[in-house]
């Protein structure tokens, strides 16, 4: 009996060995594309269901993982702050003098500054509006962030007071020919002004802007060139706190509240609550992962940096956090660098070895893997991977994080192969000019982990 069913498991591994080598013919053939002559990949693929390694390719080697070390932060901030976590902000009352406490909201939204501001009586006078930055240090960039990447949404001045991602959205479009084009900015505000230079289809096809002048240190937005069709831009405000104290003395005032004077200051203890804003984590998470909001993940990492309990939080606590995730919750070997939340740091270097050690932690904590999972882009469906896919075995069977810096494209997270079974992936690409093509070889990876 017992000789039969070594025959029987004997053969079953032939059999599974032999349906494995295809496959793995598949991924080395991948790699001899013409991408890879110019270019350097790290590929992991791991079987969830039924836990072994389906490929591996310079797996350890360290590289700058753009967005994608937006699941490291995600995961490590779900594991230490716990689902029901908050992220709040206050508006509090002492004497005639109210205080906006921040801790780095990334999604507070104008609406939610004026629901906040009808606390305020009407026809009351305010003698200091004050902006309680206490939360953090005055560093609002992270290391090695690119300075020219300013004035753009995707890296804002951070700060505790954050309003509408610290942006303003500026929409133009073509007025009568000649004519300056029509513009519209949300929210309205006196804190920037508006340069309207362009000229509505000139026909001099020239290019048509919309710039901040973050050179000349100014919050004046230029419009310049030819505007032949409507165009949109969010454009970042220095500094952010000012712009969200700026705004709210500007809604009270036309409420009929007169405020007196704007400045700095931090909350004294016995105020009184007038409103608070409440973040779940879930939905800045799932924000981070979704639409790689850089600012979203960088809250995150403020918040696990603010666990020391040390006020204001330095840039560096969060990172420290997660590395100490990496290193003694999954028993990483101190052999990399995180440097920030976002992934925009060029210091920060991890392998695709680790990277797929924390999907595998997510995925066998159905906590962490449900909030990560509901965050993460479905492929040819949503956020950043909706045009990824389509017309392969991988669409709509890819779930994952993209990451692109210049020359640097990432991938990474989970897929459903053709026999049911959930697949953990990582590929970090790196030394490619244009992202395009490194795209391209992506989705052919995952169409042969579909497949």
């Amino acid at each position: 009996m017992n000789r039969i069913y070594s025959l029987f498991i004997c053969g079953f591994l032939v059999v599974a060995m032999a349906m494995a080598q295809p496959v793995k013919k598949d991924y080395r053939a991948l790699l001899s594309d013409e991408l890879l002559t110019y270019s350097d990949a790290s590929l992991v693929v791991y079987d969830l269901t039924a836990d072994s390694l389906l490929f591996a390719h310079r797996a350890h080697k360290l590289t700058r993982p753009a967005s994608v070390l937006k699941i490291i932060t995600s995961v490590a901030a779900v594991e230490r702050l716990g689902t029901d976590y908050t992220i709040d902000t206050y508006l509090l009352r002492r004497g005639n003098s109210l205080y906006f406490k921040g801790a780095i909201d990334p999604l507070f939204s104008f609406e939610e500054l004026c629901a906040m501001l009808q606390h305020v009586p009407a026809n009351a006078v305010v003698d200091t509006l004050y902006a309680d930055c206490s939360f953090m240090d005055s560093i609002h960039w992270g290391p090695g962030w690119a300075w020219d990447d300013t004035p753009w949404e995707f890296q804002p001045y951070i700060s505790p007071l954050m309003l509408c991602g610290g942006c303003v959205e500026v929409s133009a479009k073509p007025a009568q020919r000649g004519a300056a084009p029509l513009v519209e900015c949300f929210p309205p505000s006196k804190f920037y002004s508006i340069e309207n230079e362009a000229v509505s289809r000139g026909g001099t096809g020239e290019k048509f802007t919309i710039l901040r002048d973050w050179l000349g240190g100014t919050n004046v937005i230029r419009l310049r060139g030819d505007c032949s069709a409507a165009k949109s831009e969010k454009m970042n405000m220095f500094p952010s706190q000012d712009y969200f104290i700026t705004v709210a003395a500007e809604q009270l005032a036309a409420r009929g509240v007169a405020v007196k004077n704007v400045a700095g200051g931090v909350a004294p203890q016995g105020c009184d609550t007038l409103a608070v804003v409440r973040r779940a984590l879930g939905d800045v998470v799932a924000e981070a992962l979704m639409e790689s909001n850089n600012l979203c993940a960088e809250a995150l990492s403020y918040h696990l940096g603010a666990l020391y309990g040390r006020f204001p939080v330095q840039q560096s606590m969060g990172p420290d956090i997660i590395k100490g995730f990496l290193s003694y919750t999954l028993d990483m070997p101190l052999r990399y660098d995180v440097c920030d939340g976002s992934g925009l740091s060029p210091y920060t270097l991890v392998s695709a070895d680790m990277i797929m050690q924390v999907l595998k932690y997510a995925y066998s904590h159905k906590h962490l893997y449900d909030v990560i999972m509901s965050g993460l882009p479905q492929s040819g469906i949503s956020g950043t991977l909706k045009n990824r896919t389509k017309g392969t075995a991988a669409y709509k069977r890819v779930f994952a994080k993209t990451g692109t810096v210049t020359g640097v494209c990432t991938l990474a997270g989970y897929a459903q192969a053709a026999d049911g079974h959930t697949l953990a992936f990582v590929i970090l690409n790196e030394g490619s000019p244009k992202a395009r093509p490194v795209r391209v070889w992506q989705d052919k990876v995952c169409d042969v982990m579909c497949r």
